[in-house]
């Protein structure tokens, strides 16, 4: 008959188990380390001069809650008109509004004349009579540019989708990438709560574009010590393969 198991024969797989958490331990500490010991870039300078100030000081919303949920949709619908109405009514034509403000009440702003101000970010989509582009309105365009180098998180990012009119695109010189900060353009035109040729979607068709800010690329700065440690690694694989040949060979 199989009786237990002896304990020593379990040892080793212990043994095997605890170093395998150790060394993920080591691992994931080093790591965690490493990171906080990588050089950082100071973000100030990467804001953009020359942005007007929003028309809007806060960011209104036209929905309104309400503690009873049995609430009349009369009451509802008049609660979120009366709200459409103050925000029109604080953006001046050519106000500038921010995405954020969009989003938070695309009925409020459609058909108004407004300046927006962004990033120029993925491709642009060239069409007949002019081209679709993304534009970015948020702290990583706008202030802090690509976190990349730095640790400055603000949030997500936010923007619009925008029709470039007739040649405005081709006054824009490089889109964004990762590490690389496109245009940033401030842009006048008409917003459009569902646009039928952009699939019923919030954009802003656009007739002027001026550049505030070129391209901007960011150059993280060389982390020495990570490449250290990163060769010091290296050559020990190098020298535990070497070893474990060696070993297998005799």
């Amino acid at each position: 008959m199989n009786g237990p198991t002896p304990r020593h024969r379990r040892a080793p797989t212990r043994w095997y188990l605890v170093s395998g958490l150790v060394l993920l331990v080591a691992i994931v500490g080093g790591t965690w380390w490493l990171e906080l010991q990588h050089p950082q870039l100071d973000p100030s300078a990467n804001a953009v001069a020359g942005v007007p100030p929003l028309a809007l000081d806060d960011e209104p919303t036209c929905r309104r809650f309400v503690d009873d949920v049995a609430i009349e949709e009369v009451r509802a619908r008049l609660l979120s008109d009366a709200a459409i109405s103050e925000i029109r009514e604080g953006v001046q034509p050519g106000g500038r509004v921010s995405s954020t403000q969009v989003h938070l009440c695309p009925s409020a702003f459609d058909q108004l004349e407004v300046t927006y101000v962004g990033e120029v970010v993925g491709d642009i989509l060239r069409r007949d009579g002019g081209a679709w582009v993304q534009v970015n309105d948020d702290d990583y365009a706008l202030v802090n540019g690509p976190v990349i180098g730095h640790r400055e998180r603000a949030g997500f990012n936010t923007g619009l989708s925008v029709w470039l009119e007739g040649d405005l695109a081709d006054r824009i010189e490089q889109p964004g990438r990762a590490a690389v900060r496109g245009d940033v353009v401030l842009l006048r035109g008409t917003l459009l709560r569902a646009d039928p040729d952009d699939g019923g979607g919030t954009t802003l068709r656009a007739r002027e574009l001026e550049t505030l800010a070129g391209p901007l690329v960011i150059e993280p700065p060389l982390h020495t010590l990570q490449l250290v440690v990163a060769v010091v690694l290296s050559v020990l694989a190098v020298a535990a393969t070497a070893w474990a040949r060696v070993r297998r060979r005799r």
